[in-house]
């Protein structure tokens, strides 16, 4: 019977996430430049309107068509005649019918562009979009590398969290331990030994909370890098073992290099050349026709009968069309895109400017940074000595409990401010970096 249950498992398949490792964050950057799912849709739907092209070429081109209509006329229009001219009366008038019920006609027409100025701009307005659609992709790899960037070192910030606060609890659980040997033999009270414990069930929740935010943060890292819920991603990288990868001297970033801004150039001259277009409506247009055509009138419908005749229609010509008055649409059409323009330039200046004081503020933020961490290192080595040593003389009895708390929060303290100000310099230095490639 246990045969027949292991082929089970061989045959059958069972659902296995894949493992991705990502040993850096440059590693993350690159995977999430290839699977993030809004820059792959983004990529897409530039693939998409380049076929836009296509549509303003089309409008210079030749177009050729072939047509056929078939029409009923049920009310033929009547002529009164005077009945004299047919041998009739005079004064009295005959009714003449013009045309047949039934017309079939089919032919083929082209027509040739010559001159058609808005038509052409037509052509560089879709240009400027194109290369906007491409300026929009760089604003949002630019946006989810940052945030990558944040998520990445959070989630090294959450797991090194981790291993201090396990290690805090070890201390606390022995602690825990020496105070109940101590309860036992009635040398603290129980109020001393109740505040022991309190401490531990603290430091246990404190570590489920960064368990918990460590989770999530991988799962949103996940999401950033394309990868599917079940899949497993690995972190190899350890947040306390690459302090001497700061770099305090890392050059000035110029905010005019910001995606963010060139999109906004691009804006402007997209409504410029919208402001070109309409003032090219002013222009006549020209183009060159042709249509030859073959028509059948019949009483009955036998358009096929080869004794009946089809007669020839045949026309060439030039057609110039000049627009004179549009209602006031024209005008309009102008206003609007110099009030655009107008728009389109504030909003650049504004772009500038918040580039230039964001930019500022993770350049100071990284400088802070880099010269706070040196020094919280080292105190958070000392706290992490004092807090043996408190450990120590508690379990000597040289110490009393409230001094021990004493060493053991200023410990906490230190162990988060360390790891705060080494996340933070990660994080702004790597958005400096990715800055810099821009």
């Amino acid at each position: 019977m246990n045969r027949y249950i292991y082929l089970l498992f061989l045959l059958v398949p069972l659902p296995v996430g894949a493992q991705t490792l990502v040993p850096s964050v440059q590693e993350a950057l690159a995977l999430a430049r290839r699977n993030n799912p809004d820059l792959v849709i983004a990529r897409q739907n530039r693939t998409l309107q380049d076929q836009q092209r296509a549509v303003a070429q089309a409008s210079l081109l030749p177009t050729a068509r072939l047509f056929t209509n078939f029409d009923y006329n049920y009310a033929l229009p009547v002529q009164l005649v005077p009945a004299e001219f047919l041998g009739g009366r005079p004064g009295d008038f005959r009714e003449f019918r013009f045309g047949l019920p039934f017309f079939l006609t089919g032919g083929a027409e082209i027509n040739v562009p010559i001159l058609n100025r808005p038509a052409r701009a037509d052509r560089g307005i879709v240009t400027q979009n194109l290369q906007l659609l491409d300026d929009q992709t760089l604003v949002l790899q630019d946006e989810i590398t940052t945030q990558i960037a944040r998520v990445y070192h959070a989630a090294l910030l959450t797991r090194s969290a981790i291993d201090i606060t396990r290690r805090n609890l070890s201390a606390a659980d022995t602690l825990t331990q020496i105070a109940r040997q101590r309860l036992t033999k009635g040398l603290i009270e129980p109020l001393e030994f109740n505040r022991i414990q309190s401490v531990q069930l603290t430091t246990t929740d404190i570590l489920y909370q960064n368990e918990l935010a460590y989770a999530r943060n991988l799962n949103q890292l996940r999401l950033l890098l394309g990868l599917a819920p079940t899949d497993s991603l690995v972190l190899s990288e350890d947040l306390m073992s690459r302090p001497a990868a700061l770099d305090p001297s890392l050059p000035y970033v110029l905010a005019s290099s910001r995606p963010q801004i060139t999109l906004r150039q691009g804006r402007v001259e997209l409504a410029r050349r919208q402001l070109d277009r309409e003032r090219l409506q002013r222009w006549p247009t020209l183009a060159a026709y042709g249509r030859y055509s073959q028509q059948a009138q019949r009483n009955q419908i036998n358009f096929l009968n080869p004794n009946e005749r089809w007669f020839t229609i045949g026309v060439a010509g030039l057609q110039v069309n000049w627009p004179i008055y549009s209602g006031g649409l024209r005008a309009s059409n102008l206003t609007r895109a110099r009030l655009q323009i107008r728009l389109a330039e504030r909003e650049l200046a504004y772009e500038q400017n918040r580039q230039q004081l964001d930019t500022d503020d993770i350049v100071n933020t990284y400088n802070q940074a880099t010269r706070s961490v040196a020094l919280n290192r080292q105190n958070y080595e000392l706290s992490g000595q004092n807090v043996q040593i408190a450990l120590v003389k508690y379990r000597s009895g040289l110490f009393a409990y409230d001094q021990y708390l004493n060493v053991f929060n200023e410990a906490l303290t230190a162990q988060n401010r360390y790891l705060t100000n080494l996340s933070t310099a990660f994080i702004n230095q790597t958005i400096l970096q990715l800055r810099k490639g821009d």
